[in-house]
Formats: C-alpha cells, sequence, structure tokens
C-alpha cells in the first residue's frame, strides 16, 4: 500500500552498496524522490512508493538483475545498529530469530514471519503482507531470505544447516546465483517463501552470547520500536490491525475504533487528517492481499474470499472485478499464462 512506511535506516546499506559500484548517490536518490536529508536519519521515514523506485533505481543503474541476492548476501553485517547487536549477543539462534521476529519493524516492516516444525527440520515462512511491490517483489523476496541465511552463517562461522530454500516468484534467468549462495535446492512458484534447516541448530549456543550488553541492547530497540510505532501513526496501526484479523470475519470500523480505544467518529477524523479512510485502507488490504493468494494455484476462490473477510464468494467476485477489471478467476488465469512465458 501507498502509505506503508519504511525506516529511512535501510538507506545506509544500499548506500554502501552503491558506492562500491562507484553508482553516484545523487542520482540514485533523485529517481526514488528521496530527500537526502534522510541519509543517516534515525526515526525518519520512506514510503513504500520511494523504497522501490530505489530498489528498481538500484537494479537498473548497477545492471545486476540479482541485486536482492546480492544486496542480502553482503549486507547482513555493514555497520554496527541495534539489531546487529542484538543477534550477535543472543545466546542461541532460536533466540536470535525471536529477536529478529520481535523487533522486525526497525529493518524489515510490514512483513510477517512465522516459525514451523517439519519432523527434523525447522521452517521459516516470510509473507510480505500487504507491502507488496508493484514490480520488484522478487528482489525484495530475495534481500529477506539471502539476509536471513547470512546472518545464520555470519553467526556460526559460516556453517549453517541450511536444506532448502522456496520462493514464491518464478526462476529468474541467473539461477546460478541461487545455487551459489544457497547450495542447497531452491524450489521457485512456491506457496510461501521458506527457508529450511535443521532443527538441532536452533539451540547450539552462539560464541558471540553476553546476556547483560543483550539484555541492554533489548531495552534500546524496545525503546526505538516505540518510537517508530508512533511515527506510522493510526494509518499503520489500522492496516496491522486488519491485515492480522481479516480471516476471522469483515472487519469493520466500529471493532478496530474499540482495539484503538476510540470512538470511530474519532478514528474516521484521525484517518481524514492522514488524507484517507477506513474504507480505502481496508479496501487496498483487500486488493493486494487477493493478488497474492490468486497467483497460488492450490488456494481456491472461495478460501480467498474467506481469508480476506468475505462472506461469500460471489461479494468477493463483485469487489474483485471492481477493484481489476476481470473476475478473480481470469485475473489467476493472467498471472498463471505471465509466469509461464517468464519461465520459457
Amino acid at each position: 500500500m501507498k502509505r506503508h512506511l519504511i525506516p529511512a535506516s535501510v538507506l545506509s546499506g544500499i548506500i554502501d552498496m552503491a558506492v562500491s559500484q562507484q553508482i553516484g548517490i545523487e542520482d540514485l536518490l533523485n529517481r526514488a524522490d528521496i530527500d537526502p536529508a534522510l541519509v543517516g536519519s534515525g526515526d525518519a521515514f520512506l514510503t513504500l512508493d520511494q523504497f522501490e523506485a530505489l530498489l528498481g533505481a538500484m537494479i537498473d543503474i548497477s545492471g545486476d538483475p540479482a541485486f536482492g541476492l546480492h544486496y542480502g548476501e553482503n549486507n547482513h553485517y555493514h555497520g554496527r545498529s541495534i539489531m546487529v547487536d542484538l543477534v550477535y549477543s543472543a545466546h542461541s539462534w532460536r533466540e536470535a530469530l525471536i529477536e529478529l521476529v520481535k523487533y522486525k519493524d526497525l529493518v524489515i516492516p510490514h512483513a510477517q514471519f512465522q516459525l514451523d516444525f517439519e519432523g527434523d527440520l525447522a521452517v521459516l515462512s516470510y509473507f510480505p503482507g500487504g507491502a507488496r511491490l508493484k514490480e520488484n517483489q522478487a528482489a525484495y523476496n530475495e534481500i529477506i531470505l539471502t539476509r536471513i541465511v547470512a546472518i545464520g552463517r555470519w553467526l556460526n562461522g559460516g556453517r549453517f544447516p541450511l536444506t532448502a530454500v522456496h520462493f514464491t516468484h518464478s526462476q529468474p534467468p541467473y539461477i546460478e546465483e541461487y545455487q551459489r549462495i544457497f547450495n542447497v535446492p531452491v524450489l521457485f512458484n512456491a506457496e510461501m517463501n521458506r527457508i529450511f534447516f535443521e532443527k538441532h541448530s536452533l539451540d547450539e549456543p552462539l560464541p558471540g552470547s553476553l546476556p547483560d550488553f543483550h539484555n541492554r541492547v533489548e531495552q534500546l530497540a524496545e525503546e526505538k520500536l516505540n518510537r517508530l510505532a508512533a511515527g506510522y501513526r493510526i494509518t499503520r496501526q489500522v492496516v496491522d490491525y486488519i491485515e492480522k484479523n481479516l480471516s476471522s470475519g469483515g472487519v469493520g470500523i466500529e471493532e478496530v475504533a474499540s482495539h484503538l480505544n476510540m470512538t470511530s467518529r474519532t478514528l474516521q477524523r484521525k484517518l481524514k487528517l492522514e488524507n484517507t479512510s477506513f474504507a480505502e485502507l481496508r479496501d487496498r488490504l483487500r486488493q493486494d492481499m487477493a493478488q497474492e493468494f490468486l497467483r497460488e494455484p492450490s488456494i481456491g476462490i472461495g478460501t480467498v474470499a474467506s481469508r480476506l473477510g468475505f462472506s461469500d464468494a460471489s461479494t468477493f467476485y463483485h469487489a474483485f472485478k471492481r477493484w481489476e477489471g476481470v473476475s478473480p478467476g481470469e485475473y489467476r488465469k493472467q498471472q498463471l499464462l505471465s509466469e509461464y512465458n517468464d519461465g520459457r
């Protein structure tokens, strides 16, 4: 969604990589319509559109279609940050993952993670949520999963018992880079972005464990997270609540207002000050999530409707046709055909 916000701290890693490739920073920022004053700002934000424009400009100027892989591979340790300190001082990989998920909004806002177990394997799943990029989602998927794997290897002296990686996007031409970086089977067009690794590694002690230091850094992380939450304003809080509760039924403004301890009239007034409305936010989120679900052929139309809080498939059908100009089934056919042609 256009009003999703991302901490401007993401600029530092991209700028470092741009400098290493002799790319002009001023031109890069201009292409993304980003004020240079945001560079180095700890409490400023980029819009999702600015971030996507920045990512697209970096891919274009560098001429590197695998930029997402290379950025994630090399950026996990760039500079000292609260997240870096939190992760390396954790007692175990399990604790490090818990911290990554808890404080993800400091570096990877809007994403959602889930840790599951399948026999002797641990499975970390990543879902982009409503903040799906229009054109560069594959690159963003690459950044997220490659960065997590790079962190795991960094924490374990280069050793990380990775067994498989899944991506929701179709296979790109630079498959050899996936093979070089992950060195395990990689599946494309998967239901979810996932990394699979040996479960026993979760509780192995990490060499950088510093409990007292870790506790102090966690306090700082909590304070910064609170400042970021304030910066995300009412719009972000509304979107987050809707996203988490859509599948339980049609989320109404009264329910959200009650959750935020205000009346529905007050909530509408606050959203109006942020140039949006409850109906607009809910519709846009449903539209984004519908597009995500419809790209997965194993999810039935009725299931998609249910997950988005519609009372029945017919209501979803009419809403989706209003958003996209085509029916959900036709949209799915178009996406599958496009992915097939891309993979040829």
